[in-house]
């Protein structure tokens, strides 16, 4: 069997200590950059409340503003701690790897990044503040809108990571043709069907009942899907 240049074998115990102690080293940034980001919480949450939705905020338990509060702090932790964590990641199974395998992952994770967090924005600076929007414009002629803190930042959530992820499908694309899975000349000459498989995707993945959001990603999709295929071709 051939074995990576370098790679030592080492028992399992070795193996689980080495992954305790970069789990440590990644919780423990983690959880001070949440504490600190906790004082600035409040702040967050005005900031993002005005950027998306445009009524007074409700609470409807005790605990909803807190656990709202230690939910942006966390993540606030966990996107600048991303740096880190990949790193540790990488030196635990990096030793695993062949050369042309670290310098794909070296490549492909800034790039993961990048999309990422274009489609967060899509997400937070285009499709939330319309559905948002019109969900409450078309509701305020028959109730008055009390709309709940952390339901409203769990939506929030959940579209931002949701385009995040959505937004991965260009290295899904180039991955898949590069292995064989899919054929590029068999996916490019079936652009009908593949746009049909997008739009179901869209609408079966976006929690959106005003189809605004539906709408946004499908035509993300499909750009990406063209995006995809010029990689592709490129690569």
């Amino acid at each position: 069997m051939n074995t990576v240049p370098g790679d030592e074998e080492m028992p399992i115990v070795e193996h689980i200590e080495e992954l305790r102690a970069r789990l440590m080293t990644v919780a423990i940034p983690v959880i001070v950059i949440t504490s600190i980001s906790y004082f600035f919480s409040g702040e967050l949450l005005q900031l993002i409340w005005k950027q998306t939705v445009h009524v007074p905020m409700t609470i409807y338990a005790p605990m909803d503003l807190i656990i709202t509060r230690l939910t942006l702090s966390l993540l606030c932790a966990l996107f600048i701690g991303i740096p880190l964590v990949v790193y540790e990641a990488f030196m635990f199974v990096g030793k695993g790897l062949y050369p042309n395998e670290k310098m794909f992952f070296i490549k492909i994770v800034p790039f993961s990044f990048i999309l990422f967090t274009a489609g967060a924005m899509l997400a937070y600076f285009v499709a939330i503040p319309l559905i948002f929007k019109y969900t409450i414009m078309y509701s305020i002629d028959v109730a008055a809108p009390q709309i709940s803190v952390i339901s409203t930042i769990n939506t929030i959530l959940t579209l931002v990571i949701g385009f995040g992820l959505v937004f991965q499908f260009p290295l899904l694309m180039v991955f898949a043709i590069k292995m064989g899975i899919l054929k590029y000349e068999s996916v490019r000459g079936k652009r009908a069907v593949v746009y049909g498989i997008l739009l179901a995707f869209a609408l079966f993945v976006s929690p959106d009942p005003s189809a605004i959001s539906e709408v946004i990603v499908a035509v993300a999709l499909v750009v990406l899907f063209e995006f995809s295929l010029i990689i592709a071709r490129i690569l």
